[in-house]
């Protein structure tokens, strides 16, 4: 069984260059198979701040799971949640802005 925390350590060491050498790693990252929607399993989402993070989801029943991690896997957030459904599709990318984005005062 997984935790949050052991998805966090995967996406850090995977895009950290710790599990695979950099030329299986840069294949991993290209879009262009897919015509920029994912590459082998991990999407990009490019925030509103223009910040790409990289990962995926997963859902069973009643369970909602979202890693997502900078490109360089130096920052990861990964969040589960209670549903069977994300019922406002708003919230996933206002989390992930709130996390990756810069602050500004």
């Amino acid at each position: 069984m997984s935790t949050l925390a052991d998805l966090n350590r995967f996406y850090a060491a995977l895009l950290g260059g710790e599990l695979l050498p950099s030329r299986r790693l840069r294949e991993m990252l290209d879009t262009r198979a897919a015509h920029g929607s994912y590459g082998m399993g991990l999407f990009p989402v490019k925030l509103p701040c223009g910040t790409t993070v990289r990962g995926h989801n997963g859902r069973i029943s009643g369970s909602y799971v979202r890693s997502a991690a900078t490109v360089d896997g130096r920052r990861v957030l990964t969040f589960r949640v209670n549903t069977d459904g994300v019922t406002d599709p708003t919230l996933e990318p206002a989390l992930l802005a709130a996390e990756f984005c810069p602050r500004t005062s």
